[in-house]
């Protein structure tokens, strides 16, 4: 009896001490729901369709529409306007707490590389007060105008653990960043668990890629059109399952003309093939990473902070500056005597291309319909999550963040140094992690750029700037094309009114 005892009290110790995961937090950057190939995509993502096969893929899975707001919800767990992030940029206020600095005084080691946003409720764009809360850092801390690929720029300021850094020859932003993290990995102390969060810049424009991976794509794009791109993708996710087989294509984006009437085609198929050769990286990025870490207890997830971009750029250069610091000029501008790829251009994909990469949804980034804010959520724990599963549960970014407290045992705190802490928004994904179930959210809202949406159950409400509210029932038509709200004025006011609370909190 008393041997049994002992045995028990053994095991219970076991368990007690058993080791807290380390964890990867990998988000793209202006990719689309359906851009890799395990959601459908044609690019070759081999490293994320492993990760995906491995683990759990989420078909519900929300983030805020925009950068700013995105990457704020993730680091607290809170909603943007929660904490002041209403821009595509910004400081975060004082009422919240990041998971850098709860995981930091947890005795986690720490590492950010790539976008550098909102890792501390200080101003984290100062690096002083990062390495408060980051032992290891390589990127950008913070943006007053979009960056280079392949070459310094005056509004981007880049450091590598404090010390200001410029891209060398020949360098790329998304090899760079991920060099910096294999170095990380190899040196951290191994006896203590670490927290890795790799924000990367592709595939957000400037459309800029190494040759050898556009050369991949350009055939494909040439011969393939936006028009069979989205049709094909479509196809893909319903035979994946990740789709209802009854989800309806939405329909080609307005100011794109089909595909066998469009003008200029090999410049359009150099965009998109420029554009799926930087997702093609960002996945060696991710096979890379993988691989030295393969082996141990780390929980990963993969994720975009909003859909992809519609968007152009102006001029950049100056009269007697030029926007890149080495001083070369940029041409700039989505016109087809401008090939991109190389680092002298800025061209973006434009409203065609991404109607493809958010397909089979409608619209773009900033717009909270569901190709605004639906994502890829991809999450890897080998022994705790089961493998080749797809999730339903509809989930929202700030549920990644109440997760991890959950996994590495931290209680959300109430208050952090001089800070009162506003409650938790998110919702741990532990239980769906292991297969089973939780109690999920009543409501899910978003107000992104003048947009508005409010989810609650299957039913959604969402609303463009200055315009009325539309209903969807997205059991029946998650591409939002049959608007109930002239057949549903209650439903649509009872759920206004839970948009209106929401804004008020």
């Amino acid at each position: 009896m008393k041997r049994l005892l002992i045995a028990i009290l053994l095991l219970s110790s076991f368990a007690a001490a058993a080791p807290r995961p380390n964890i990867i937090v990998i988000l793209a950057d202006d990719m689309g729901f359906s851009d890799l190939g395990c959601y459908g995509g044609e690019i070759q993502t081999p490293n994320l369709d492993k990760l995906a096969a491995e683990g759990m893929r989420f078909s519900q899975f929300y983030n805020c529409a925009l950068c700013g707001p995105s990457r704020a919800a993730l680091m607290t767990g809170l909603h943007p306007h929660q904490v002041g992030m209403t821009q595509w940029t910004g400081l975060l206020t004082n009422n919240c707490v990041t998971m850098f600095e709860v995981l930091k005084r947890a005795d986690y080691t720490t590492c950010a590389v790539g976008r550098l946003d909102m890792l501390t409720a200080e101003d984290w764009h100062d690096p002083q007060n990062l390495s408060h809360h980051v032992d290891r850092y390589f990127g950008t801390t913070g943006h007053q105008g979009p960056g280079n690929y392949f070459a310094n720029t005056r509004n981007t300021a880049f450091y590598r653990d404090g010390k200001p850094y410029t891209i060398p020859d020949g360098g790329y932003k998304t090899d760079l960043i991920t060099d910096f993290t294999i170095e990380f990995l190899q040196q951290r102390d191994q006896a203590k668990p670490f927290l890795l969060y790799m924000s990367h810049y592709a595939p957000h424009w400037p459309l800029h890629a190494k040759e050898a991976d556009i050369a991949k794509y350009r055939k494909l794009y040439r011969d393939l059109g936006w028009d069979a791109a989205r049709e094909q993708r479509l196809k893909r996710l319903v035979e994946s399952g990740i789709l209802p087989a009854d989800t309806k294509l939405s329909p080609r984006e307005a100011r794109a003309a089909a595909w066998s009437e469009a003008e200029h085609l090999d410049w359009e198929a150099e965009r998109m093939a420029v554009f799926a050769a930087q997702i093609d990286s960002l996945d060696q990025s991710v096979g890379r990473v993988m691989e030295a870490v393969r082996d141990t207890n780390t929980l990963v997830f993969f994720l975009s902070d909003n859909g992809a971009s519609d968007k152009a750029v102006g001029q950049l250069d100056k009269p007697g500056q030029t926007w890149r610091v080495d001083g070369k000029s940029t041409r700039v501008g989505n016109k087809p005597d401008i090939m991109p790829g190389p680092g002298d251009t800025f061209v973006t994909a434009g409203p065609a291309w991404s109607n493809v990469s958010n397909s089979p949804f409608r619209l773009h980034k900033q717009s909270n319909h569901e190709g605004g804010i639906s994502s890829p959520l991809i999450a890897w724990w080998p022994g705790v999550v089961p493998a080749g599963k797809i999730s339903p549960e509809v989930s929202h970014i700030t549920d990644i963040t109440a997760t991890v407290f959950d996994v590495t045992g931290q209680t959300y705190p109430s208050a952090f140094d001089n800070r009162v802490v506003a409650p938790l928004a998110g919702k741990s994904l532990l239980p769906v992690l292991k297969g089973g179930t939780r109690d999920g959210h009543e409501s899910l809202c978003w107000a992104t750029s003048g947009c508005k949406a409010v989810r609650v159950g299957d039913w959604k409400l969402v609303a463009l700037p200055g315009k009325p509210w539309e209903l969807y029932d997205l059991k029946m038509d998650r591409t939002e094309l049959n608007d109930l709200a002239p057949q549903q004025p209650e439903r649509v006011a009872a759920m206004a009114k839970v948009f209106e609370a929401w804004q008020k909190k």
